[in-house]
């Protein structure tokens, strides 16, 4: 049983922990909201904006490996706090920098928020091996709180502060906060709460392991289908008629949603009896409410948006789950993130941007549902096969 104290400094930890984890997008979805002010003001063309909205996924990708790579030289609790002071810089810089600190800034942004989420979950399997399933989900339904919060808060926030530029530098203090608040955990509880040593985390052997590279190819399309629907959905809503207030509030729902079915993953999985059949229903749920949203009539939006938040919370959170109980210990969860998140972004959002090309194609909604549909189970595939774990590839 655990003491008082123990069970103090567990509490301690999770909070703050769940506080990083709000931290971990919302400085970039703040972002989007503000676009046209930034296409204005800076003078950018929609090819230059287009840019600027793969660049965070790109961004993530490429930190996640690095991340798995750093911690053989800074031990995880101290690089996680580096990280985020990085992203508190690249929010500053984006903010007044120009076109070059709109692009640089949000790189750094990027950089900085993908390390932290990486190795964080090698963190928590360290300190909280015995609770990881409940705090995934947790973990989801926070990062999808504060990608909520910073979509939904952007433009008033902006609008008080006067302008996109004190709008944007805004978010660099929650995430200074929550950088603080680490901070003083590693600082005050290092021999409870953080490893103390620099870890081997090598990617490569991991492709010999079957499980790591089903739960890689699960994270590839689990990101490739949602970035699909975050980037074109609202713009086909518009197209069927839909007004563009509603239109941007169908995805917002849709992420609001997220948060609690993110939370009762857990709870679901044991009630429906394995991760398996949750990620099956999941998975069918979020397809039926993509082909609801872009074929049905769009009276009954409000039903589909909340469908397709159950979907894709639960989606997300299994994935989270499989990273961080794949492997046995700290090492190898900061590893399994890096691969899986890494080849997850990029890959992920490379998929996405090639196959938003055929919307081009006649009947885009058509295409859309397809290929979200197609994507959707080539993830539900691969997911299924996670819960078969032979020891290597041979």
């Amino acid at each position: 049983m655990k003491t008082g104290q123990q069970a103090s400094a567990g509490a301690h930890f999770i909070i703050i922990f769940l506080l990083v984890s709000i931290n971990l997008r919302m400085a970039f979805s703040a972002a989007d909201p503000l676009l046209v002010s930034l296409m204005r003001d800076l003078g950018l063309g929609i090819s230059s904006s287009g840019l600027f909205g793969l660049l965070p996924v790109m961004a993530l990708g490429i930190a996640a490996p690095l991340g798995a790579r750093l911690v053989a030289w800074i031990r995880p609790g101290f690089l996680i706090i580096y990280a985020m002071l990085a992203a508190v810089g690249g929010v500053v810089w984006r903010s007044y920098g120009g076109i070059p600190g709109l692009f640089g800034g949000t790189i750094i942004i990027g950089m900085g928020l993908g390390i932290a989420g990486s190795i964080i979950l090698g963190v928590v399997k360290q300190v909280e091996k015995s609770h990881l399933p409940a705090l995934m989900s947790a973990y989801t339904a926070c990062v999808s709180l504060g990608t909520a919060i910073g979509s939904g808060a952007a433009n008033p926030v902006a609008h008080w502060l006067g302008g996109w530029q004190p709008g944007l530098l805004f978010w660099g203090l929650p995430l200074l906060v929550a950088c603080a608040l680490w901070s003083e955990l590693v600082l005050r509880s290092r021999n409870i709460h953080t490893q103390q040593q620099t870890l081997n985390a090598p990617i490569l052997p991991l492709l010999r392991k079957h499980s790591a590279i089903m739960v890689t190819l699960y994270y590839l399309f689990r990101v490739a289908s949602a970035w699909l629907l975050i980037v074109w959905l609202s713009a086909l809503l518009r197209r069927r008629g839909l007004a563009a207030d509603e239109a941007g509030f169908v995805l917002a729902l849709a992420t609001i949603c997220q948060i609690p079915f993110a939370l009762a993953a857990g709870v679901l999985t044991r009630k429906l009896g394995s991760m398996g059949r949750l990620m099956t229903i999941a998975t069918l749920a979020a397809v039926v409410a993509c082909w609801g949203l872009l074929t049905a009539p769009l009276s009954l939006w409000g039903l589909f948006a909340p469908l397709l938040g159950f979907g894709m919370g639960s989606i997300f959170a299994i994935g989270m789950t499989l990273i961080a109980t794949t492997e046995p210990d700290e090492a190898g969860t900061i590893a399994l993130s890096g691969l899986a998140q890494g080849v997850g972004f990029i890959g992920g959002g490379l998929l996405a941007w090639a196959a938003g090309m055929s919307l081009r194609l006649p009947m885009p909604d058509l295409c859309l549902a397809s290929l979200y549909t197609l994507l959707a189970l080539c993830g539900l595939y691969f997911g299924l096969r996670c819960t078969k774990k032979p020891a290597s590839i041979r």
